[in-house]
């Protein structure tokens, strides 16, 4: 029965409470990164649990059921998988299980979990419940068994034997029922925390977009996806505005919360120009994701099994990216400022462009005066900027002009705009009058116009007296692709403009001269050569109409129009072109032609028939007398005279065409054209030519000339004879002198007055053939092998000497003698161990031909060849008949050695040469001798001289020895290499007690004996170059080897066994490696001049690895010996006393690497020690032997005494490694000794693991010494807190405290306080953090945080928080609390931080922070009242308790008649004047509330009554009613669903006085009365306030409807007694009737609005009835009067009365008088 009230009474606990609890906390041992799952971490068994005995005797299968409590990274495990075996100790992986909720719900909220609910929590008795009985379990087993169970069927299905059917009838009732009730409440709690994040991620991602219509940027919309409790801070940009999503709260810069759940967005005005924003890590109050771990040791016989790891939140981070926004600066320049500046015709204003974004128009803009324009604001981004329209004298721009706008900056586009102007065209061709071509010598090139141009336009009458620019053109020769030729002036013509003479031509932006818009003048100012400047007639043809204007000796004037695009001038249609005409001058020329003078007379004689033809010279000399032109031809008559007719300007060549009978023909002669006829009157101009003929002959040139080059002999003479066809000899007789021989000029024999080489006969010869015999050859030379012939004949075209002489020039050639040189080549051959010399080709060797002493030439005599220059077939014209030549005068052998060169120069003093070799065999000594070869001519018919030579050519030798660095011991077995230059192997072998020989190294090359490889033991030793000298000599080289020898000691210098040794080499190349073994070590694989690392690659574990060891093997020849020492570094964890601290975990981090190189557990157990190993120590302080470890490998162990202290050395063996631990009597280590340490380097001693309730110590820093062994101590303080209230003497209990690591946000701890202190873990020496309260205990303020740093001192600390209290009273005016006001206060973003119902008391304030401002809030006041205003406080930092007050006021309004009765039935409204929406409405007087007998008589007693009763809905409704001081009525007061209500009545049950609803303080509005009750005038509209902390009570008074009725005689206007009348509505029905007396009648409460009858029933004695009168009743409380005017009976007009005109006048005034008040009347009420 205990065991089923104890269920009953777990199934009746709230849920939903312990829920919310504990989401709130976190486990105490949280870590701090995302689950790894490649990491393993420490897996334990804790102890065998054996399920409950109670359930083995009922169910026997159950007795064997038992399972291990386990522990995984210290959190506890439990198997998943349980009818598999639990797996063994040890470090293994786990992966998160991230698909089975129930399995996260049990790790959470069970027995170890993060959030233990309900019977898995700390306090409750589960084993009472569930197995009382069973001594052996303890309440904290019973509690893992049951989580147990239940995670094993949630993940694998296995329920460990339990079932709910068969323990409810093993057990009887609901036993197993009850147990799966908890299973089926954890099921139903919410899903353990996944952690925090926006809907974007871990980073809230903004993009803004433009809101054109409110000129803002706004972003996306994201939402924080958190708990309602979970905060986020956000720190805004500058101008940035936070919109809350569904609300209307904002805030602008600073920094905003926002709460989970919540989404929201920014804006900033567009003008706000920001770059985007990245933020860095958010403050967060969220936690992490929550990780259920499956286990697993890789077994699959072994269960999986589940523990948990609470991760902390993931970073949060947000960033947006703003829009920018921009302007363009539009820059509008004249693409041609010459032209346009100060021009009348051209502007920058009024130039339209348009933005374009794509092909959408954005904005247009106009240029002002100076060109500029200035965009509104544009959004970031790409545009083109186009032109519409243009400005005056401009073309509009076609370009398109790409800008981009860049965020806050304003981008100026500079546009250049072409003006108006038309390129020009322009032309003007000047044509002869009459041919159109020039004629003669004259020339319409040159002339000159003077075009000036004028900025305005004009006609020729109005021309200003100044251009604007003047120009200066001139005609040119142009001719056209068609070879036709005219002569034309144009801006465009070459070298037409005269620029020294002109202001500067307008051009265009491809610098073509250009016409501006205006005016231009063209006028002819210099003509041409031979023409006349007067009469130019300029021309210019319109295209269009054919029609051609023409201006003679004067101005052609023309405008440049503006056309679409460009300009145009105007010089008809298309025509470009002017045409100028100008005559040309010309004369008439007589030629007289005379003969020889008259022996007697003296008389010069005309000849007749001499014909004379006239071209012009220039065209002669361009294209010859048969192509020019003729222009005349005339013959002499018998006075020898002809004339020409008009030739014109130009000069003529005048040639005799036709000679008379024996006369010779006169030369050509010129004759020119300069004048026109017109100038003078005769003309005679004569040239006289006289004729002489006779027979032909020629002087004759002997020329004595070099056969090979031509060249004339110069140096020595030749002496020749002449003989005729008839073969005479010539002999010519000078004066006097006969002359036979001919000789020529040299430099041994000189002729004077004759050329040097050549003779030339002293007479002429007559035409015929002649021989040449030579008499003397010179020397150097050959004889002729023949004569030499030669002709002279009149058809011959021969030169002519000074005197215009023909002469015939003859060339005598002879031949000079040559040279031979020829060389045979042999290669000597040794008996060596290797012969290198290749003698199978050898045109390799080379030789260089030169000259031996200078060599000059039998020509001239000049120097061909200087000493020692090089001879080569170019310079010299050898030839190469063996060998070849291959450079400039070297010459090599053929492949069998031979080298022939003929046809060397010589001389006429000799030719010396000589051969050197300068290129031989590789291997031979180069042969430095020289072959000389001498050459003199020995007579005049020899052709060739002969030199041979026979050479040898000797090799190199070498020998090579190997010795150690004695020199005495040969070293065998090294091999030995010798490599070139370039590193090819030209010789390898191994070195074996004996010389090696080489025969053939190459002379000059550098060689570079190596050891390729070196004996055993033996340092390789440096290689050794040498360079082959150029010599036949025996050279030796010797190489010798060294050693090198390494030693391992400790400190103490003995030598250390165990420790893995490298030699490594510069490239990390490891050269020789070994385990040192007590003696030194002779190095192997080391090189001479190297430098080598010596490396401990790993030491004995317990010993420092020594540092790197750099040494060098040296180029001496001695032996070396290298060193290297081993420390040791030990730890010691205790705590500030001095007391041992056990399972810290230490590492030492490497300060460079910053990777871990130790870690340990402080105390961990190292060695079972027994008896006998006790036995040994005891009595020899040492012990030794071996052991077969888990892994069944051999540990050989030693264990002494350490020296001055208490603990024992232990040093183990196993797979080679040395291992040394310090340890006490029970196998615990004691003082840690380091491994992994390398000397010399630093390292952290680092606590990453501290014992609960201790401060994680400050890191040491500390080196690893080089030559002693060090032993550090770290120290571990506390740090305790207290949670307390103001007065610091009371505890605070269920605060949720965090305390978090101030630099990285972290959190360190986390805890629920109490009434004991609380020891802070997770702390760290010199850190800062910041103590938090997360959960403030109702009735709190949260307090501001604590921030503290923990001190380096070893003295444990203490920090209090304390918290205070907000009270908050809602108040009438008068001071009373109110009851029913719905409140809250929310924080400045708008969120509700706390909320409750007023109930006449004090609240205390719950969810407030410190230093934090908020809004108190009327959300919904009792009906009758007004709202309140919201009311701004801070919380202060101040540790003392606030109270905050609200008060609500009452705006009440009182419908009464004018008598100040309450006047029911009224229709009333309050509207805001703000919204303009009714707030209230109303009628007056209405039934509120039945008032019983039973409660008069309790405000009769006590003056109050208050009860309850069920309404028509069925609600129950509280009501409570006073009698209101000084007042006649009561006030009620209900209460229904919530909802407090007031209003005042009367003891009817009717409302008095209306208790307005839904007024807010502050705010303005408008009574109105909307329906008003019958016979009343409406109340006017009343503006009120409802004001802040003051009462209102507003008065609305009905005037009643009064309406004064009059009954008048019509003529005098006075009251008419007697009258009855009456007064009915529109149903007819009578309202009100009377007799009429001496006042009027007054009618009260007629309804307003509406029409009523007034009929006079009976008139008046003496009265006509007058017709009834029809009256509305208007909206007011005056009186309203009604007038009825009667008319007396004998009022009429008799026949033959005296006064008739009188009466017919009046009674027509009358009449007309009557309708107007007929008129009045019907419409008058006043």
């Amino acid at each position: 029965m205990n065991r089923r009230r104890v269920f009953n009474k777990l199934g009746k606990i709230s849920m939903v409470m312990t829920m919310i609890l504990s989401m709130c906390f976190s486990a105490g041992n949280t870590k701090v990164n995302a689950w790894d799952g490649n990491v393993p971490h420490e897996f334990t068994r804790v102890k065998n649990i054996k399920y409950p005995k109670w359930w083995g005797r009922k169910i026997a299968s159950l007795k064997q059921w038992s399972t291990y409590s386990c522990k995984y990274n210290g959190q506890w495990s439990y198997c998943l998988e349980s009818s598999k075996k639990t797996p063994s100790a040890g470090n293994y992986t786990a992966s998160v299980i991230e698909n089975n909720s129930m399995v996260r719900k049990l790790l959470y909220y069970g027995f170890g979990g993060p959030a233990a609910w309900d019977v898995f929590g700390p306090d409750h008795d589960l084993k009472t419940a569930v197995c009382p009985d069973d001594s052996y379990l303890s309440n904290d087993d019973v509690k893992y068994l049951l989580t147990h169970i239940f995670l094993s069927g949630a993940y694998s299905g296995d329920w460990n034997g339990f079932s709910e059917e068969l323990f409810n009838q093993t057990f009887g009732g609901s036993y197993g029922t009850n147990l799966m009730n908890i299973y089926r409440g954890i099921e139903q709690l919410p899903d353990p925390s996944n952690g925090a994040n926006f809907s974007t991620g871990n980073t809230a991602k903004f993009t803004a977009t433009y809101d054109k219509a409110n000129s803002l940027q706004k972003t996306n919309t994201v939402k924080f996806n958190a708990s309602s409790s979970e905060s986020v801070q956000l720190p805004l940009q500058n101008n940035v505005t936070i919109h809350i999503a569904g609300t209307s709260n904002t805030k602008t810069g600073g920094t905003a919360t926002v709460y989970g759940g919540q989404s929201f967005y920014l804006t900033t005005p567009a003008t706000n120009p920001l770059s985007n924003y990245q933020s860095g890590n958010l403050t967060s109050s969220a936690k992490g994701k929550f990780c259920a771990l499956a286990i697993s040791d890789g077994n699959g016989a072994s269960q999986t099994h589940g523990s948990w790891y609470q991760e902390t939140a993931d970073t949060l981070k947000y960033s947006v990216e703003w829009m920018g926004f921009g302007y363009i600066d539009l820059k509008k320049t004249s693409a041609n400022p010459d032209m346009t500046n100060n021009s009348r015709l051209y502007s920058l204003e009024g130039a339209k462009y348009g933005i374009y974004e794509g092909d959408s128009l954005v904005q247009e803009l106009t240029t002002d005066v100076n060109g500029y324009a200035k965009s509104s604001l544009l959004l970031e981004g790409k545009y083109t900027v186009k032109e519409i329209s243009a400005s005056k004298g401009y073309d509009v721009d076609q370009t398109s002009h790409g800008v981009t706008v860049t965020r806050g900056q304003t981008v100026t586009t500079n546009v250049t705009e072409k003006p108006k102007n038309d390129p020009v065209a322009l032309t003007i061709v000047k044509n002869d009058a009459e041919t159109l071509d020039p004629q003669g010598g004259a020339n319409l090139a040159g002339a000159e116009f003077t075009v000036k141009y004028y900025d305005g336009f004009y006609t020729k009458d109005n021309l200003p007296s100044k251009a604007t620019r003047t120009w200066v053109l001139q005609t040119k020769q142009v001719t056209y692709s068609n070879g036709k030729k005219v002569y034309v002036a144009g801006f465009n013509i070459t070298g037409s403009y005269i620029k020294d003479r002109s202001d500067a031509l307008y051009t265009n932006t491809n610098g073509v001269a250009t016409l501006p818009l205006g005016t231009i003048s063209i006028e002819e100012t210099k003509a041409p050569e031979g023409y006349f400047l007067k009469g130019a007639k300029l021309n210019v043809t319109d295209t269009a109409s054919g029609t051609t204007s023409s201006v003679i000796d004067g101005k052609y004037v023309a405008q440049i129009n503006e056309q679409y695009h460009g300009a145009k001038l105007q010089f008809g249609n298309d025509a470009n072109q002017m045409i100028v005409q100008e005559k040309v001058k010309k004369q008439r020329i007589q030629l007289f032609k005379s003969g020889e003078r008259e022996g007697i007379s003296g008389v010069v004689k005309g000849l007749q028939g001499a014909e004379f033809t006239w071209k012009l010279k220039t065209e002669v000399d361009n294209v010859g007398w048969d192509n020019a032109k003729t222009y005349a031809v005339i013959t002499t008559n018998e006075n020898g005279r002809a004339i020409t007719d008009y030739l014109p300007y130009g000069k003529y060549l005048v040639r005799e065409t036709k000679t008379p009978k024996d006369y010779m023909t006169a030369p050509d002669f010129t004759v020119s054209v300069t004048k026109d006829s017109s100038e003078y009157n005769e003309l005679e101009q004569v040239k006289l030519v006289s004729v002489n003929n006779k027979p032909f002959a020629s002087y004759v040139k002997l020329v004595k000339v070099d056969e090979d080059t031509g060249k004339k002999v110069t140096l020595n003479s030749a002496s020749f004879k002449i003989k005729d066809a008839q073969g005479n000899y010539v002999v010519q007789k000078v004066s006097g002198t006969k002359v036979d021989t001919f000789t020529t000029n040299s430099d041994n024999e000189i002729i004077p007055v004759v050329e040097k080489g050549t003779v030339t006969l002293p007479l002429m010869l007559n035409a015929g053939t002649y021989t040449i015999e030579e008499l003397k050859t010179p020397k150097g030379f050959l004889d002729l092998e023949k004569p030499v012939e030669f002709v002279i004949s009149s058809t011959y075209d021969y030169d002519v000497d000074q005197d215009a002489d023909p002469i015939v020039e003859v060339k005598i050639k002879n031949r000079q003698p040559k040279g031979e040189i020829k060389l045979n080549k042999t290669v000597m051959d040794l008996d060596t161990d290797t012969d290198l010399v290749d003698r199978s080709d050898l045109s390799k060797i080379q030789f260089v031909l030169k000259a031996k002493e200078d060599i000059y030439s039998s020509i001239d005599g000049s120097l061909m060849f200087e000493k020692d220059s090089v001879i080569t077939t170019e310079n010299s014209g050898a030839i190469v008949n063996t060998g070849s030549e291959v450079g400039n005068g070297i010459y090599a052998l053929s492949l069998d050695g031979h080298l022939n060169i003929s046809n060397l120069p010589m001389s006429t003093k000799g030719a010396s040469y000589y051969l050197q070799e300068v290129k031989t065999l590789d291997g031979c000594v180069l042969d430095t001798a020289q072959y000389d070869a001498v050459f003199k001519q020995s007579d005049f018919t020899t052709k060739n001289y002969i030199k041979s030579f026979d050479v040898e050519n000797k090799t190199t030798d070498f020998e090579f020895n190997k010795t150690d660095v004695t020199g005495d011991k040969e070293v065998e077995g090294a091999q030995l290499t010798i490599t070139d230059e370039d590193g090819n192997v030209v010789d390898q072998w191994t070195s074996d007690g004996k010389v090696h020989s080489i025969e053939g190294l190459v002379v000059g090359k550098t060689y570079t004996l190596s050891e390729t490889v070196t004996a055993k033991d033996y340092v390789k030793a440096t290689d050794i170059k040498f360079t082959v000298k150029n010599s036949s000599e025996l050279e030796k080289v010797t190489m010798k080897d060294k050693q090198v020898f390494v030693s391992k000691t400790t400190v103490g210098g003995e030598e250390v066994t165990g420790a893995h040794m490298q030699i490594i080499d510069e490239d990390g190349n490891i050269i020789d490696e070994w385990y040192s073994e007590g003696k030194s070590h002779i190095a192997n694989g080391l090189e001479e001049g190297k430098t080598y690392t010596l490396h401990e690659d790993l030491s004995p574990l317990g010993f420092n690895l020594a540092n790197d060891f750099t040494f060098e093997v040296t180029k001496e020849k001695e032996n070396q010996t290298v060193e290297m020492v081993d420390t040791v570094t030990e730890v010691n964890k205790t705590d500030v006393d001095g007391k041992a601290v056990k399972e810290a975990t230490l590492s030492i981090v490497s300060e460079k690497t910053k990777n871990i190189v130790d870690q340990w557990v402080t105390g961990k157990h190292i060695l079972d020690i027994d008896k006998d190993i006790k036995s040994q120590l005891e009595e020899n302080g040492k012990a030794e032997g071996t052991y077969m470890d888990e892994e069944d490998s051999m540990v050989m162990f030693s264990i002494a005494k350490s020296k001055d202290r208490d603990d024992y050395t232990f040093m183990q063996v196993k797979d080679g490694i040395t291992t040394y631990s310090n340890i006490d009597l029970d196998g615990n280590e004691t003082t840690h000794r380091v491994q992994g340490l390398v000397t010399g380097e630093k390292y952290i001693l680092r606590e990453t693991k501290t014992p609960e309730e201790y401060v994680q110590a400050k890191e040491i820093e500390f080196t690893a010494g080089e030559d002693e062994d060090q032993t550090l101590v770290m120290q571990d303080k506390q740090v305790s807190f207290t949670k307390t209230d103001v007065t610091g003497e009371k505890e605070v209990e269920g605060a949720t405290i965090t305390v978090k690591e101030k630099e990285t946000d972290k959190i360190v701890d986390e805890w629920i306080s109490g009434k004991e202190d609380h020891k802070i873990k997770g702390l760290e020496e010199r850190k800062t953090y910041i103590l938090s309260e997360i959960v403030t205990p109702e009735d709190y303020v949260k307090a501001t945080d604590i921030e503290f740093t923990v001190t380096e001192e070893k003295v444990n600390q203490e920090v209090n928080m304390k918290d205070k209290q907000v009270k908050v009273s809602k108040t009438t005016a008068g001071g009373d609390e109110v009851v029913g006001a719905s409140m809250q206060i929310r924080d400045e973003f708008g969120n509700i931080i706390d909320e409750w119902i007023s109930d006449g008391k004090e609240h205390y304030a719950t969810g407030l922070v410190e230093g934090k401002k908020y809004i108190l809030h009327e959300d919904l006041a009792p009906t009758g009242f007004n709202l309140a205003n919201d009311f701004e406080f801070e919380v202060s930092e101040e540790k003392e308790n606030q109270t905050v007050e609200m008060i609500d006021t009452l705006n009440e309004v009182s419908k009464v008649d004018e008598k100040g009765n309450l006047l029911k039935g009224a229709e009333m409204t309050v509207t805001s004047n703000k919204t303009k929406n009714i707030i209230d409405k109303w009628i007056s007087g209405q039934h509120i509330f039945d008032v019983t007998d039973e409660m008069k008589s309790q405000l009769k007693e006590t003056g109050k009554a208050e009860g309850m009763y069920v309404d028509d809905e069925d609600s129950t409704v509280q009501y409570s009613i006073a009698k209101n001081k000084g007042k006649d009525d009561y006030t009620v007061m209900f209460v229904e669903d919530g909802i407090t209500t007031y209003t005042n009545i009367d003891l009817d049950g009717n409302e008095t006085r209306h208790m307005i609803q839904g007024l807010e303080a502050g705010e303005e509005y408008v009574l109105k009365e909307t329906k008003t009750p019958d016979g009343y005038a409406t109340f006017k509209t009343q503006t009120f306030t409802a004001e802040e902390g003051k009462d209102t009570s507003l008065s609305m008074v009905d005037e009643d409807t009064k309406g004064e009725v009059s009954k008048q005689d019509i003529t005098t206007k006075k009251e008419l007694e007697g009258a009855k009348l009456k007064v009915t509505d529109k149903d007819g029905k009578v309202i009100d009737e009377w007799t009429s007396g001496k006042q009027p009648h007054m009618i009260k409460n007629l309804t307003a609005g509406e029409t009523y009858t007034l009929t006079e029933v009976i008139a008046p004695k003496n009265y006509k009835i007058a017709e009834s009168l029809r009256f509305t009743v208007k909206d007011t409380g005056k009186i309203q009067r009604v007038i009825m005017y009667d008319r007396p009976v004998n009022n009429y007009v008799e026949t033959g009365d005296e006064n008739n005109y009188y009466f017919i006048l009046m009674l027509i005034c009358m009449i007309f008088i009557g309708r107007l008040l007929k008129s009045y009347l019907n419409n008058f009420i006043d």
